[in-house]
């Protein structure tokens, strides 16, 4: 049967800090809205207290759970053992976001993150640092999980975005951190929303520039001949591209 109580317990703590992966969950006030549920890894947790945790957040192809809480603070944390006795643990409550730079992220960062992420390169990967006040921590008993052994963690990733250039990286930022699929900002990046839907556009315009390219060059070789009209057999175009039928030149030339 689940149990609630409002804090973390000593042994609640320690068991938190040996799982490998969790879950965070958060959604939109709007009624049609998506509610959003991702996985983390990277030894990217750390229990401050009985009613604060922090996460180290790396960047990805979306910016749901950021958007959520920078909309309404609203966020739930899921662990459950793979290992040893069954557990499924909740946590509740609400979150604030510190980027890179704010004094929250550097003091956070340089106190429970920096020995693992100090490599410039492997820091490339840092997003923000989700800061989650618990309010309430739910136990059931997690029966139903099955057991999986943990090998290792993934670092694709991490390599791939440290050897990103910034140039892509702030390319890729605007394209997919700066609106949740339901159009909430994340206020990533410095992104203003009152400007999203400029930066949404200036977006599909970078992305449809080889098309926009390939017009142009096709509308500059359709001008080019339609100028040099004394390449044509025959004279259908009288001089400035005005499109008139020279009929005496035509008629007049032996090849019609």
């Amino acid at each position: 049967m689940g149990t609630f109580r409002n804090a973390l317990t000593d042994a609640d703590q320690e068991w938190i800090r040996k799982q490998k992966v969790f879950f965070m969950a958060s959604a939109p006030l709007a009624k049609d809205g998506h509610v959003n549920l991702s996985p983390r890894g990277y030894d990217s947790l750390r229990v401050l207290n009985a009613n604060r945790v922090i996460h180290l957040d790396g960047r990805g192809s979306g910016c749901e759970t950021i958007a959520h809480l920078r909309e309404n603070k609203r966020i739930t944390l899921m662990l459950c053992a793979f290992e040893g006795s069954p557990k499924i643990m909740r946590l509740f409550g609400t979150g604030r976001v510190y980027e890179p730079g704010t004094p929250e992220f550097d003091t956070l960062f340089e106190e429970h993150f920096s020995e693992q992420w100090k490599d410039p390169a492997k820091f490339k990967f840092v997003r923000s640092i989700i800061d989650v006040q618990v309010e309430m921590v739910g136990q059931s008993c997690g029966f139903a999980v099955p057991f999986m052994d943990y090998k290792a963690e993934r670092e694709t990733l991490v390599k791939v975005y440290a050897e990103r250039s910034e140039e892509l990286a702030l390319k890729r930022r605007i394209e997919n951190n700066t609106l949740s699929i339901d159009g909430l900002p994340s206020y990533l990046n410095g992104t203003d929303p009152g400007n999203t839907t400029k930066i949404r556009l200036m977006a599909m315009v970078d992305a449809a520039a080889p098309w926009l390219g390939g017009i142009a060059l096709g509308a500059a070789a359709a001008a080019a001949v339609f100028k040099n009209y004394q390449y044509f057999t025959c004279p259908l175009l009288r001089p400035r591209g005005k499109l008139r039928l020279n009929l005496q030149a035509c008629g007049n030339n032996p090849q019609w």
